[in-house]
C-alpha cells in the first residue's frame, strides 16, 4: 500500500453510508481492518462495521466491499450469535461460515438482487438457501455439512462469524483496556550511553491517576487482534535496520461531533493574542464598512441621478487577508499532559479555541485534531474539525481528556496524508504537546528516529511542521527530531498563547 490514506479515507466513507443504508440505519459506524487477516465483521452490538482494507485481492470493486458489508448485515447473523461457537473445530466452523453465508445470500438475493451476480463471481458454488432459516436450523445444517466427505472452501466475503455475547467482565475489561496501558518503562535497561535520563511514560515516570493497570497477553481485546486490526496502515521507520516496517502501526481516525448549544468563544485576553496581528488589507466596495469608498460613491450618485443606480456598494474597510494557507492543528492528548489537573492540556485546548477562531475570520482553512496512542495498534486520532467543515468548533466545551500514549510517527504522517488531500497552496503542521515520546517498543533513540523520520517524509511532500513543546524536560527530544527551527519549548505553561500566536504568524507569513 502507499504512504498516503486518501483511497482508505474514501473507502472508509463510502462504506459507512453504504453499510447504515443496508442496515437500515443499525449499523453507526465502520472501521477499516488492515492486518495480515482482516476480514468483514460486526462488534457484539452489531453497531460497528469491521471493513478489510486494503483488498484482499486486486480483483475487488467498491460493489465487492458492498456485497461483503451486505452479508454482514444478513439478519441470519444474529439468530447464531446466542450460541457458544467456541466448542466448534475448524471443519465446523467453516461449515458454518458456508451454510449461513447461504442464508445470508438468500437475504441478499430477495433485497438487493444487484448483487448477486457479484457474489456468485466469488463463491459461484454456495448454496443459496430460505432467508428464514432460524438458528437452530443454520447449526444443524452445519454439522451435517462438517460430517459430509464435502470440500468445503471459505471465501473472505463471506466475513467473521458473530462474536457472540460477551463473557461476564467483559465490559469491565474492556473499559479499563480502552483507557490505555502503563508507562513501557526501561529499568536498568539503556539504548546506549548518554540516553539513561530519557523518560519514557508519563512525566519522568510520575504515577497518575488517569493510567490504568497494566495489561497482560490474555487482556487483548477479541475484536482487534494484532492480524486484524482497525484503522489506516502506516509504516514505522526502524533506526537499527534503517528500512521501514511495512503497514506496522494502524490509525483510528474518528470524527468528534459538537455537542448542541451555542458555542462558548474564547476569552477575550486569549482573542488578542491571536487577533491583533492578523494580516488585514483594505477591500472596497462594500455594502458595510468603517470608511466611505469615494470612487464607487461618485459612480453610484451619479447612476442614482441618471435612473441607472444598483446597488450601493460604497464603503471600505480592512479586511482579513485571505491566503491559499491550509493549517493542521495537531494536539497531544496523552495521559502525560493530565498532570497537575490537567492544566497544561486544558490550556492547549483553550489556545486551540482562539486559534481557530482567528483562522475562521481570517478564512483560513484549518483542522484541528487530537492524538493519542495504545500500542502500534491503535494509535487514534480525534477530528474536532475538519477542513471542510463551515461552523467553528471550540474544542475546551466538548468534554476532551487526556489518556493513552505518545506513538508520534504514526499521526504526523497521517495528517500529513490529510494535508495533501487538500487543494492549497501551502499546507501547515503544527504540533503542540509535552515532546516525550513513549509507547509499547517505542521508546528513546527508536522513537525519535521514526519521528524525525516522518518529519522528513512531510517536509519533501511540502508540509511545514513545528512543534511545541509544553513543559520543562530532562533530555529535550525536540531539536533532534524536529530541528531547532522547527520546534520551541516553553518553561512555563502561560507562555504558550504568546509562542503559539507567534508561530502561527511566522509560518504564514513566510
Amino acid at each position: 500500500m502507499s504512504y498516503g490514506s486518501p483511497d482508505a479515507l474514501s473507502i472508509e466513507r463510502s462504506c459507512a453510508v453504504v453499510a447504515s443504508a443496508i442496515s437500515d440505519g443499525g449499523c453507526e459506524s465502520v472501521r477499516l481492518m488492515s492486518g495480515a487477516r482482516r476480514m468483514f465483521g460486526m462488534n457484539t452490538g452489531r453497531t460497528v462495521m469491521n471493513v478489510p482494507y486494503p483488498a484482499i485481492t486486486p480483483d475487488w470493486s467498491l460493489r465487492t466491499w458492498t456485497c461483503g458489508i451486505a452479508m454482514q448485515c444478513s439478519p441470519s447473523k444474529s439468530r447464531i450469535a446466542p450460541f457458544t461457537l467456541k466448542a466448534l473445530s475448524p471443519r465446523q466452523i467453516t461449515a458454518l461460515s458456508l451454510v449461513e453465508g447461504g442464508v445470508a445470500l438468500g437475504w441478499v438475493g430477495s433485497r438487493w438482487p444487484g448483487l448477486v451476480p457479484e457474489l456468485r463471481r466469488f463463491l459461484p458454488d454456495l448454496e443459496m438457501r430460505s432467508s428464514d432459516l432460524d438458528g437452530v436450523a443454520i447449526l444443524e445444517s452445519a454439522m451435517a455439512l462438517a460430517q459430509s466427505a464435502q470440500e468445503l472452501n471459505y471465501h473472505p466475503v463471506l466475513g467473521q462469524l458473530p462474536l457472540g455475547v460477551p463473557a461476564r467482565g467483559g465490559l469491565l475489561d474492556a473499559l479499563r483496556r480502552r483507557q490505555g496501558r502503563m508507562p513501557w518503562s526501561k529499568t536498568k535497561r539503556y539504548l546506549s550511553p548518554g540516553y539513561e535520563t530519557i523518560p519514557v511514560g508519563g512525566e519522568g515516570n510520575i504515577k497518575s491517576s488517569r493510567i490504568p493497570p497494566p495489561s497482560r497477553p490474555e487482556d487483548d481485546d477479541p475484536e482487534i487482534r494484532a492480524d486484524q486490526r482497525a484503522g489506516v496502515p502506516y509504516p514505522e521507520w526502524n533506526l537499527w535496520t534503517r528500512k521501514f516496517l511495512p503497514d506496522h502501526v494502524a490509525v483510528l481516525e474518528r470524527k468528534l461531533q459538537a455537542k448542541q448549544g451555542a458555542a462558548r468563544p474564547p476569552s477575550a485576553d486569549l482573542r488578542r493574542w491571536f487577533e491583533e496581528h492578523t494580516h488585514r488589507v483594505m477591500q472596497r466596495r462594500l455594502e458595510d464598512g468603517s470608511d466611505l469608498d469615494i470612487d464607487p460613491y461618485i459612480d453610484f450618485h451619479v447612476d442614482r441621478l441618471t435612473g441607472k443606480a444598483a446597488e450601493a456598494r460604497v464603503f471600505r474597510d480592512l479586511k482579513p487577508a485571505f491566503r491559499d494557507v491550509t493549517t493542521a492543528l495537531l494536539l497531544d492528548g496523552s495521559a502525560s499532559l493530565g498532570g497537575q489537573n490537567g492544566r497544561s492540556f486544558k490550556l492547549e485546548l483553550a489556545c486551540a479555541d482562539a486559534l481557530c477562531h482567528a483562522m475562521s475570520l481570517a478564512r483560513e482553512r484549518h483542522g484541528l485534531f487530537v492524538f493519542n496512542g495504545k500500542t502500534r495498534h491503535r494509535v487514534d486520532v480525534t477530528c474536532l474539525r475538519d477542513f471542510k467543515d463551515a461552523h467553528s468548533v471550540m474544542p475546551s466545551d466538548l468534554g476532551l481528556l487526556t489518556g493513552g500514549y505518545t506513538r508520534l510517527g504514526a499521526p504526523l504522517r497521517h495528517l500529513t496524508s490529510r494535508l495533501l488531500a487538500q487543494a492549497s497552496e501551502r499546507r501547515l503542521l503544527i504540533v503542540i504537546g509535552d515532546g516525550q515520546l513513549s509507547d509499547e517498543g517505542y521508546e528513546g533513540r527508536y522513537a525519535w528516529a521514526d519521528a524525525a523520520h516522518a518529519v522528513e517524509e512531510a517536509e519533501d511532500a511540502g508540509v511545514s511542521l513545528y512543534y511545541i513543546g509544553v513543559g520543562p524536560t530532562k533530555v529535550d527530544p525536540l531539536p533532534d527530531i524536529f530541528g531547532p527551527r522547527r520546534s520551541t519549548r516553553i518553561r512555563r505553561v502561560e507562555e504558550l498563547p504568546r509562542v503559539l500566536a507567534q508561530v502561527h504568524r511566522e509560518l504564514v507569513a513566510n
